[in-house]
């Protein structure tokens, strides 16, 4: 179960919101099970409303909406929105989740519940030995390329300080698509290719919070080790030195972007 301070208020974007309550329309009950609330859902509802909009604001009244936004696709006892057609941000969440199951979903929101979706450590990688090649390290990380040039340290520091497991569920969050060209290169082979890129790099900043990950197709991974063109977080986009520009099509997860 998760369990979190009676004082804890979730600073979260309005995407962020959607996709928990998302997971609050379509599993319901079970979702607050899961959750670890034993009373009545009304209860439930109130405490997370104060918990993600803070105090000041009509209990229910603004994640009621967002549930509601999800509840006209579900057989859930609710009607939702049923009288206004839903929008496109709602409509393409909804895709995006919904092949996920009650258990892959769940894990994903007791992570940024529970804060280890965004734990962040601050490690100096090459203080630990040789030059670090990121390309190296995303062979081994995405991989467990055993050839891959790294140490021994650096191994142990990279066991100890990444998880696999996020990157896997983010993975399967975006379908195996990458997040620039929106493609599963190798579903037509049956085959998931999908690569974890940081954003900082990981060899830099030992920095494996969901907002320094990105998911992508190997041809946009290469590109963007290759040429190694500047994030912005504001736009969602990379600026490469001959100034064009690939932007993120798919985001799902980040959180310094803009707000819708």
């Amino acid at each position: 179960m998760v369990h979190f301070p009676d004082s804890i208020v979730f600073d979260w974007s309005g995407n962020c919101i959607r996709r928990f309550l998302f997971y609050i329309s379509k599993y319901n009950e079970d979702a607050f099970r899961e959750l670890g609330y034993t009373g009545t859902v009304s209860k439930a509802m109130e405490d997370l409303s104060i918990r993600i909009t803070g105090p000041g604001i009509a209990p229910n009244a603004y994640i009621k909406q967002r549930r509601d936004e999800f509840d006209v696709f579900f057989d859930n006892g609710r009607v939702g929105y049923h009288k206004r057609k839903p929008t496109v941000a709602v409509i393409e969440m909804y895709g995006q989740w919904n092949i996920m199951n009650f258990e892959e979903i769940t894990e994903l929101v007791k992570m940024v519940l529970d804060g280890t979706m965004e734990e962040i450590q601050n490690l100096d990688l090459e203080a630990y030995g040789d030059q670090v090649s990121e390309y190296d390290m995303e062979m081994y990380l995405n991989f467990n390329d055993e050839t891959a040039a790294l140490n021994k340290t650096v191994r142990a520091v990279v066991e100890r300080t990444y998880s696999k497991k996020k990157v896997d569920m983010l993975k399967r969050l975006y379908a195996y698509r990458c997040q620039i060209c929106g493609k599963n290169v190798g579903a037509e082979h049956g085959a998931n290719i999908a690569e974890a890129h940081h954003i900082k790099y990981f060899s830099k900043s030992v920095d494996n919070s969901s907002d320094n990950l990105l998911v992508l197709c190997p041809n946009h991974h290469s590109l963007i080790h290759a040429l190694n063109p500047e994030f912005d977080y504001d736009e969602l986009q990379y600026i490469y030195p001959d100034g064009k520009i690939d932007k993120i099509v798919l985001d799902l997860h980040l959180t310094h972007g803009k707000e819708e």
